[in-house]
């Protein structure tokens, strides 16, 4: 009896064991995310970090990809921290300072603990130290970004953790001379700037001599803090080595540098294979930059890498955020940890989670960001050059066809002529050989390949010139139609590279159809349709119109392809307009409401379609959320940012000027004389009617995007460009008749 009762006892002491050890090794497999923030790391500087033992091997276990930090002010650290954690736009003031741990002290009569117990930062807390570290300009932080058009949900991410009882560390800092910089903390805070746990003190640095500011990372002390750490399901880690560096870069000898720099990048490749190659299959490891150093903002390589080791996955990062691969949005950050963490996602976070595409490498990354970065250095070079251009030529010829009503077309003038219709017809080109130009794999500067470009769109001025105008016209607004759509519908490659395109860098747009292609496609649509009504058979007319118009809204509303809610809606205005000027119908009351109705259904259709798709949430998703939901304080924000998105650009942006000039062009031609109207009217009635369309869908593009003027600048290029070649080919009898 007694040996029975001895061996259940025993069983029960194998079992209760058993289960002590099985919540023990769970408890130890609770996901974590380690994120390495390095900051100032570039691209060069990954490519240098790769060259050194061991690295080049955890580069090819990796995910990797460039990340779009777009931010509400300067390309600071601290904003870079801040939206990464908010997920959204938030925006950093120096006035709220940084953090501290609650015993530091602020001045001879006040520590962080007791300002930030003063200031209100640790709320209902009755203890100064009851939080590890706090960030007492929490409040003055929140104050600074109120009543902005963004949504600032700064200490998001940390606020969630809380509230899933998910601890978040943060070690290190960037302190350097008397300067506290622990911006880190920014990422990790809750909404009261506070941080459960970590070590912001000397203890994470090495006073060594020689180093900048006399500072090096303590990286054992931080590799036994991270390994130590069990607890924390977020542990945040800031490398500032490469930042101090960089701080003094100007004022050192380039041996010194260079000698520095290799040593820097030894000690973080050092720390990086040995943090790795013990990393649990429980942990998420992140290293990226909050952003890039001076030297490479200064050459426009404004793009931090970003690499990501999750389990055995190794390619190039995506996310729905960017439909790009190698390339996310740092406002996927927040989303990535919250889906290791097994956390559901706020709804306000407009990130997507990031995943790994196989296949990729670092090898294969580098030269398409260095194409990146190429195309946003020299893009300034060749669109202001040629908006530049643009207002020149159109100048030009207005002052030409005005003297020319006054003055006999002597030999000269009439070459002169010739040479301004010649522009005239290459500017038209224009739009479509940027979109072609993306197909070509060169590194050459702005000049050359505005150069190039003239060249060629003077070449098909050449082949056009002698074609009658209905044709010239069909031809250049067919083929920008056809290249538009076709590389739209096989993923937008060209416009995605193109000088006219998005561009992934300022992060407005990563995919779909962005505002400067948006008023080309509307423009050359409506004057495709107008011209083929000139040349092909009376019967065909509507049915190829609406072909046309129908492709093009497709195209616009899916949300696959071009994902324009304005660019779809600007659309249908003008091409109501023109079919309806073009089969001659009366647009009364019936007319104006039929067109209402018909803006109504589209809002409709295209709340529908985003939120009936099986796709993540686009931008114009989340607002039909937001409407359906009944969430009209964030429309609100969302319309006042647009509006005042277009007001400051059409204060700023040179696509304003190309408006005005097109305007007081069309009054020149409409008002000065007469008879040109009537003439252009008889010769090419369709073109004529065509000309409505294109002024209602570029003013419904004016006032339907946050970028509205640059819709309705690349748009209106398309009646005034026709028209000045038309009035400057006038026969001369009609040019001199009075």
């Amino acid at each position: 009896m007694k040996k029975s009762i001895l061996m259940v006892c025993l069983s029960f002491l194998i079992l209760f064991a058993g289960a002590i050890n099985g919540n023990a090794a769970g408890a130890k497999e609770k996901p974590q995310v380690i994120a390495l923030f390095v900051e100032g790391l570039s691209f060069y500087d990954l490519e240098r970090l790769q060259t050194y033992p061991h690295v080049d091997t955890w580069l090819s276990q990796a995910g990797a990809g460039a990340v779009s930090i777009r931010t509400q002010g300067a390309r600071t650290a601290a904003n870079g921290y801040l939206l990464m954690g908010s997920g959204g736009q938030a925006l950093y003031t120096e006035r709220s300072g940084t953090a501290y741990h609650p015993w530091e002290a602020l001045s001879p009569h006040e520590t962080a603990g007791e300002r930030a117990q003063q200031l209100g930062a640790l709320g209902e807390a009755p203890q100064p130290a009851s939080s590890p570290i706090v960030f007492p300009g929490i409040f003055r932080l929140l104050a600074d970004n109120a009543d902005k058009p963004f949504s600032p949900q700064i200490g998001l991410l940390g606020s969630t953790l809380a509230a899933h009882r998910i601890p978040a560390a943060v070690y290190g800092n960037g302190d350097y001379a008397d300067v506290r910089q622990r911006h880190s903390v920014l990422f990790a805070m809750d909404g009261q700037g506070r941080v459960p746990a970590g070590d912001l003190t000397m203890n994470t640095l090495l006073v060594r001599q020689g180093s900048p500011y006399g500072l090096q990372t303590h990286y054992d002390y931080l590799l036994q803090k991270v390994r130590e750490d069990r607890t924390s399901g977020l542990v945040t880690v800031q490398l500032s080595d490469l930042s101090r560096l960089y701080q003094l870069a100007d004022e050192m000898h380039p041996a010194q540098f260079e000698a520095q720099y290799k040593r820097v990048l030894s000690d973080l490749g050092g720390f990086l294979d040995s943090l790795l190659a013990g990393r649990r299959d429980n942990q998420l490891v992140l290293l990226l930059a909050p952003a890039v150093n001076a030297r490479a903002a200064k050459e426009k390589a404004l793009l931090p890498p970003v690499l990501v080791w999750e389990g055995d996955k190794a390619g190039l990062l995506t996310s729905a955020t960017t439909r790009q691969t190698g390339l996310i949005s740092g406002l996927d950050m927040l989303p990535t940890i919250l889906a290791w963490l097994n956390v559901p996602t706020p709804k306000e976070v407009a990130g997507h989670p990031v995943r790994i595409e196989a296949g990729g490498s670092v090898a294969q990354l580098l030269p398409k960001i260095a194409g990146i970065h190429h195309t946003y250095a020299t893009r300034p070079a060749v669109l202001y050059s040629y908006v530049l251009l643009q207002i020149i030529t159109l100048a030009s010829a207005s002052l030409l066809w005005m003297i020319g009503k006054r003055v006999q077309a002597a030999g000269g003038l009439e070459r002169l002529r010739r040479g301004v219709r010649l522009s005239l017809l290459a500017m038209l080109a224009f739009p479509a050989l940027l979109l072609l130009e993306g197909a070509l794999d060169w590194k050459a500067s702005g000049p050359a390949v505005l150069g190039a470009l003239i060249v060629a769109a003077l070449l098909a001025a050449f082949w056009l010139e002698h074609r009658s105008l209905a044709q010239t016209t069909a031809i250049v607004c067919g083929v920008t139609v056809i290249c538009l759509l076709a590389d739209g519908c096989t993923g937008a490659h060209l416009m995605r590279r193109s000088y006219l395109g998005y561009d992934p860098v300022i992060g407005a747009r990563f995919y779909g159809l962005g505002n400067e292609y948006e008023g080309v496609l509307i423009g050359s649509a409506i004057m495709l349709a107008a011209s083929l009504y000139e040349i092909v058979w009376k019967s065909l007319r509507p049915y190829l119109a609406a072909l046309v118009f129908a492709s093009v809204l497709y195209y616009m509303v899916a949300p696959g392809l071009g994902t324009d809610a304005g660019g779809f809606l600007a659309g249908l205005v003008g091409f109501f307009v023109a079919l309806s000027r073009l089969e001659g119908w009366t647009i009364g009351k019936k007319g104006l409401l039929l067109l209402t109705g018909g803006l109504m259904a589209g809002v409709v259709m295209l709340i529908a379609l985003s939120l009936l798709t099986d796709q993540p949430l686009t931008h114009i998703g989340r607002v039909s959320e937001q409407i359906v939901t009944g969430q009209w304080d964030e429309v609100g924000r969302m319309i006042e940012r647009k509006l005042a998105m277009n007001v400051r650009l059409i204060r700023v942006s040179i696509w304003s000027k190309v408006f005005v000039v097109s305007l007081i062009v069309l009054g020149l031609l409409a008002l000065w004389n007469d008879r040109f109207s009537r003439h252009l009217a008889t010769d090419t009635p369709f073109l004529v009617k065509g000309f409505s369309g294109v002024i209602a869908g570029s003013l419904a593009g004016l006032a339907l995007n946050d970028s509205g003027i640059v819709t309705a600048a690349t748009c209106i290029i398309f009646l005034v460009v026709p028209a000045l070649y038309a009035a400057l080919g006038e026969p001369k009898d009609k040019q001199c008749s009075t």
